[in-house]
């Protein structure tokens, strides 16, 4: 059609003929493939928010096609459901994420970005929040994720959270109570039950023999001081609420926090 509109406006002679090649490459050159794009999307979000790229090529496996001439137009696959790669990659830029943030709160829009990928490789918003406030509770920044993590109780996936937030807590009282026994406080410690003690220290060392140097769980802040009991009384109460069933692990972690909690009030905040 609009070569005849363009012969009847020149008059041309002889008359022009559609080239049947032409009009392919042009229609290719017009059609953008939706999962190309969500592909080359992922690659640049994923390259802003991290300075090793090089788990970047098992996260897209079609990783060298999307830099070819006509990857736009080429159908590029990402994995469904998200392959451990791209977990692991999430995972460490959230961890980074985590560390570098200061301030007195954060909100959504400090994890956009990650939220953005996680979109583009097909994982939850839910999974990258969830996995956000574990890495924040890790290093001890109760009190600046507190807002975010109580405007987001409806999105916090809960097994997650109490499979990582249980040992969190471990890590801190197990810290407590090697504290308490360096300063021969043995009338507190007499106060606390042996089995939950035996077992808080059970699961505070099978959690740091998993893990290496970067991933450890913080249990003092800046000053040497122990992560504040309260804090951890908090977060305890949190996996409580969000537990369908009465956990007896949380419940006896509750019972045996608070228990320091009033030791630690009357011997001057030992802790």
């Amino acid at each position: 059609e609009i070569f005849e509109e363009k012969e009847a406006e020149l008059g041309a002679w002889p008359p022009l003929q559609k080239d049947h090649i032409i009009d392919h490459l042009l229609a290719r050159s017009m059609v953008l493939d939706d999962a190309s794009l969500e592909a080359h999307r992922g690659i640049i979000c994923a390259m802003q928010l991290s300075n090793d790229l090089s788990l970047l090529p098992f996260c897209v496996p079609s990783f060298e096609e999307c830099f070819l001439r006509n990857s736009f137009s080429q159908h590029i696959m990402v994995p469904s459901p998200p392959n451990e790669y791209q977990d692991s990659f999430i995972d460490e830029a959230l961890r980074l994420k985590a560390f570098q943030i200061s301030g007195l709160n954060v909100s959504h829009s400090s994890i956009e970005d990650l939220v953005s990928l996680g979109r583009s490789w097909g994982i939850d918003k839910s999974k990258i929040l969830t996995q956000f406030l574990l890495f924040m509770y890790e290093l001890g920044k109760d009190e600046v994720v507190e807002e975010l993590a109580n405007s987001s109780t409806r999105l916090i996936e809960i097994d997650p959270f109490l499979d990582g937030g249980v040992p969190i807590v471990c890590v801190r009282l197990n810290a407590a109570i090697i504290a308490l026994k360096k300063a021969r406080y043995r009338s507190v410690l007499a106060m606390l039950d042996a089995d939950t003690c035996a077992w808080v220290k059970e699961q505070a060392d099978l959690t740091e023999n998993e893990r290496d140097d970067s991933e450890r769980i913080i249990t003092r802040d800046e000053d040497g001081k122990l992560i504040s009991l309260l804090n951890t009384h908090a977060l305890i109460l949190r996996i409580k609420r969000m537990s369908s069933v009465n956990r007896i692990d949380a419940y006896a972690l509750s019972v045996m926090c608070e228990t320091l909690l009033k030791a630690v009030d009357k011997t001057d905040n030992l802790l």
